[in-house]
């Protein structure tokens, strides 16, 4: 299949998880894919992946909390691919602190990566959409956190919850250059990001197993990076065009429980 032969897409975060799902699932549907991601390594791992089974990738090492430096990126990366049509903003970290932990450093930490960068990378990408003159999509991923609310995940939460107005305003304002904007919102998800503070795969795997059997997620599971990557497909082909602003959740049912 080739749903997005001859496009060129942006994936934050793409070094594993979410973004790494998302970067192969991308180039598998005819995609040139262009990664960015703190971790160097991983990230060209992800490039290296891609590139191993037929398809085009590579990767940028940036830390997307340096506003300057995510900018440079985006535009060093749509020169690589040769232009832009998607950018999923997806690289995001967490600090589990509570309110009377967490350093004034911590928090800005928080905000810089997980919602100044998908507002800058957002609108440099939209920049270089409107300068080449091509329809785009631009896809910013939340969470369940911007309604779930926990102990010691404030700053995240936070965060979230913003992209979630975030996306909405930018839909507003891009929509008269033909750029769509959405959010998917991921449930609890096996990624790396699960695994946070000390908290070890059996804890993470207790962690999950409690929402579980509270019927807090109704289809009884957590969820996997390939079925929040099949959501961006979707978002990123354009195939709903009438499609911006809106959210799409993937949680497994846990926030109609909330």
């Amino acid at each position: 299949m080739s749903r997005l032969k001859n496009k060129a897409a942006i994936i934050t975060g793409a070094g594993s998880g979410i973004g790494r799902a998302t970067a192969k699932l991308f180039a598998a549907q005819g995609a040139k894919v262009a990664i960015l991601d703190k971790n160097g390594e991983s990230g060209h791992e992800t490039a290296n992946e891609i590139v191993s089974e037929g398809a085009w990738a590579v990767a940028i090492e940036v830390d997307l909390a340096d506003g300057v430096e995510a900018e440079k990126a985006v535009t060093k990366a749509t020169e690589a691919l040769g232009g832009l049509d998607i950018l999923v903003n997806n690289a995001a970290t967490y600090i589990a602190r509570g309110f009377f932990e967490i350093s004034r450093e911590e928090w800005q930490k928080v905000l810089d990566a997980n919602l100044t960068a998908y507002f800058l990378c957002a609108r440099r990408a939209a920049q270089e959409m409107r300068r080449l003159g091509r329809e785009g999509s631009i896809i910013n991923i939340g969470s369940v956190h911007q309604r779930l609310s926990e102990p010691r995940s404030g700053a995240y939460a936070a965060s979230k919850g913003a992209i979630a107005q975030l996306t909405r305003n930018l839909a507003i304002e891009f929509a008269p250059f033909n750029i769509v904007v959405n959010s998917i919102t991921p449930g609890f998800i096996r990624t790396p990001m699960s695994v946070v503070d000390g908290m070890d795969e059996t804890r993470t795997e207790r962690f999950i197993k409690s929402y579980v059997e509270s019927g807090r997620i109704p289809l009884g599971r957590a969820g996997l990076p390939e079925e929040v990557a099949a959501a961006a497909l979707f978002l990123a082909a354009r195939e709903c065009a009438y499609m911006t602003g809106a959210d799409l959740v993937v949680d497994g049912g846990l926030m109609i429980t909330l």
